[in-house]
């Protein structure tokens, strides 16, 4: 089978009518020639729509502290309605899309990352449902719901849940959609960094705040045998692309 690209989107894709159909041009466009998977989150409409219910949002180190009442809302929200919008959204240019949760299968099983949070860490990945449906001919459409042990729901980072699936499936290739055009230095992207310089740019203070968490994960799973992390933006015709060809930041070992 030809090497796999996993696509994890969130941000402004997901919360933008327009923005969503450049990315699915896109994708239709890469799909021609390479495997897809696309893992996604949906935080801010998942904020959303529990405000609506009277939850308020917990963020702690800005991860979400999911309630029981809140999984609910999370449940319904991305294995739901965002993963439905995705998957007609590819479907309607032609891709088959399959919609996915990281519970089919038992594809991440997770445990509680802290007492009376719904908020879990993954402890086992199962990538054969991914691989066996693009073997069909199919695109996986995955949201980040896990399950633990005993079969509740868990809410895991769409950035972990991404990465965890990349690893299980040995992609080639890893690309984190975002709302900047990958890490940058003075307003500049960092075309291609490796972990030493990683870690002293951290150190420094030149890569900070939520970005430090990603590229240190990304290390790690580069290390567990995805061939190469890009982290850059998806705003027009043609970006999605050019991060595959070189735009972006690309992490890689050597």
């Amino acid at each position: 089978m030809a090497e796999i690209c996993i696509i994890k989107i969130g941000g402004r894709p997901l919360a933008d009518p327009e923005s969503l159909k450049v990315l699915c041009r896109e994708l239709e466009k890469i799909s021609r020639e390479t495997p897809v998977a696309v893992i996604h989150g949906g935080g801010s409409e998942v904020s959303r729509i529990s405000r609506i219910f009277g939850l308020e949002p917990v963020f702690v180190d800005g991860l979400r502290s999911t309630s029981e009442e809140e999984m609910a809302v999370v449940e319904m929200v991305l294995a739901g309605r965002m993963n439905t919008l995705l998957v007609r959204s590819l479907a309607v240019r032609g891709m088959r899309a399959v919609g996915l949760s990281g519970c089919d299968a038992g594809m991440l099983i997770a445990e509680a990352a802290a007492p009376r949070s719904r908020t879990g860490r993954i402890v086992r990945t199962d990538g054969t449902l991914i691989t066996d449906l693009i073997q069909g001919g199919y695109m996986p459409v995955c949201s980040s719901v896990a399950m633990d042990s005993s079969g509740e729901a868990l809410n895991i980072n769409a950035d972990e849940a991404a990465l965890e699936i990349a690893a299980g499936v040995n992609a080639a290739r890893l690309v984190y959609l975002s709302d900047v055009p990958g890490i940058l230095l003075d307003k500049q992207v960092i075309p291609v960094i490796g972990p030493e310089e990683a870690e002293k740019k951290i150190t420094s203070g030149e890569i900070a705040g939520g970005m430090i968490p990603k590229v240190r994960s990304s290390f790690r799973g580069l290390s567990r045998g995805i061939g190469e992390i890009i982290i850059g933006g998806c705003d027009k015709e043609g970006d999605l692309q050019a991060l595959l060809q070189g735009s972006g930041t690309h992490l890689r070992l050597h």
